[in-house]
């Protein structure tokens, strides 16, 4: 007897090992019809299956699935197939199999269906099978122009399975940041011999320059620009005969960062910067200076575009550059892009620190100046003072000879929000500044006569 329970046993086990059951790894499925199953064949599935296939054809625009035959355990839809719009399991469920009721047909909105078939620890059926078909997506033209920023990528015609358009004019730039070389691979190339052509140019040049011209059913040899970073790709067809069309892909060099060191000194009336990281972090252990000073300047705004420094530790700090020291005027750190910052005089210094560890993608700035023009005769900074300065509450603004004509008074905060203005009637020889609303701190001020700066100050509230 005990004999032929060993025997029924081995027998069980040759039967078990001899199905070929579906996996864990995904099956792609890649033609535009076929057919699938759990793979259990004429026996039960196996308990504990976690399988995967990808519906992927290429050039598909919908992919409909069958059930032919459908065999599980029904209790609480243990055992399922799952069916998702699209090329994994973040897709929306669009379908669940169970039971051994076959479900409608079931279709895609796009190019790729992906089916999850998963079975408990206990009960199994005769399993499952379903046939595919997929239909051909219209193609999508190239049209335009098209500028393509990533250090490498891949374009074509856009006709897929299907001839490019008569007249087409299609041109992609390829201008990654900070490339300094570029090479275009052809991996398909069919065009009208002699009449529809790509034109490969150097655009960093002005004019560009014409680097290659590409016609017929060659694949061309690949492209190199080695000269700068900015590659042009033109295609064009004329009204009649058309072809295949072609499809490229690029790979560019990219320079390695230059990150910002030491002091800078800018004195141009604009003019932009940043910690020179580029599309990479900023290096540990910076410490950057920029002196914005541009000649005859009554005021400087300076705003930032990017921000993100590793919050708390690496800092971009501004200052007031005319005091001695230096006065600090803003402090930003972190992911937030800063307000703009307006200092009421000449001298603007901008510092940038980062610690031994953590770094970010940095920052980048920009700054606008407004100078002295239309002052005339008028000397800056003539004899107008304030005093007392520091103060509590109220000043007095004095005049050491009365304007002949009425004058604007502006306070401003250090982000250069105005909060006092009044109008100085003319001949006038002192008047009282008015700051008890206005909290203990550093401010600017100016005077304008007929809309010329005529005299800019700091005054300190305490």
């Amino acid at each position: 007897m005990k004999t032929i329970y060993t025997f029924i046993f081995a027998a069980i086990l040759f039967t078990q090992s001899a199905v070929a059951q579906c996996s864990g790894t995904a099956m792609v499925l890649n033609s535009a019809s076929g057919s699938l199953t759990d793979g259990s064949g004429t026996s039960n599935y196996v308990d504990d299956l976690d399988c995967f296939w990808l519906i992927s054809p290429a050039g598909a625009g919908t992919i409909s699935l069958t059930f032919t035959a459908l065999d599980l355990e029904l209790y609480l839809c243990s055992d399922k197939v799952r069916i998702y719009d699209g090329s994994d399991t973040t897709g929306n469920l669009i379908g669940t199999a169970c039971g051994n009721t076959l479900p409608a047909t079931i279709t895609s909105t796009g190019g790729a269906m992906y089916i999850r078939f998963t079975s408990d620890i206990s009960y199994s059926g005769a399993g499952w099978e379903a046939s595919y078909t997929s239909t051909t997506a219209p193609p999508v033209y190239c049209s335009g122009n098209t500028t393509l920023t990533a250090a490498s990528g891949a374009f074509s015609d856009g006709s897929s399975a299907s001839n490019y358009s008569d007249n087409a004019n299609c041109t992609w730039l390829i201008q990654p940041p900070a490339a300094t070389s570029i090479t275009l691979t052809f991996a398909a190339f069919n065009t009208e011999a002699g009449q529809d052509f790509i034109k490969v140019y150097d655009d960093s040049s002005s004019p560009p320059t014409l680097i290659g011209s590409y016609s017929g059913g060659s694949i061309p040899s690949p492209v190199v620009l080695s000269s700068g970073g900015a590659m042009l790709v033109e295609f064009t067809s004329n009204n009649s005969i058309t072809d295949l069309g072609w499809s490229a892909s690029y790979t560019s060099t990219i320079a390695p960062p230059v990150f910002c060191s030491g002091s800078t000194t800018l004195t141009a009336v604009s003019g932009s910067f940043n910690d020179g990281s580029g599309t990479d972090n900023y290096s540990d252990g910076a410490n950057c200076t920029w002196l914005i000073q541009p000649a005859n300047t009554s005021s400087i705004t300076l705003s930032f575009s990017d921000f993100s420094t590793q919050g708390g530790m690496d800092f971009v700090k501004v200052y007031d550059n005319s005091t001695s020291p230096a006065t600090q005027i803003g402090s930003y750190s972190g992911t937030s892009i800063p307000a703009s910052v307006t200092l009421p005089g000449g001298a603007m210094k901008v510092v940038f620190t980062s610690n031994g560890s953590v770094t970010d993608l940095g920052w980048s700035a920009s700054y606008t100046s407004l100078n002295f023009t239309g002052i005339a005769d008028k000397e800056l900074n003539k004899a107008i003072s304030i005093y007392p300065n520091p103060f509590h509450q109220t000043a007095t603004l004095k005049f050491s000879a009365p304007e002949a004509e009425a004058c604007e008074f502006i306070m401003y905060d250090v982000l250069g929000k105005s909060l006092i203005k009044m109008v100085i009637p003319a001949f006038t020889t002192s008047v009282v500044i008015d700051a008890k609303s206005l909290p203990n701190g550093m401010y600017f001020y100016s005077l304008s006569e007929n809309n010329m700066l005529i005299h800019t100050g700091k005054v300190i509230i305490q």
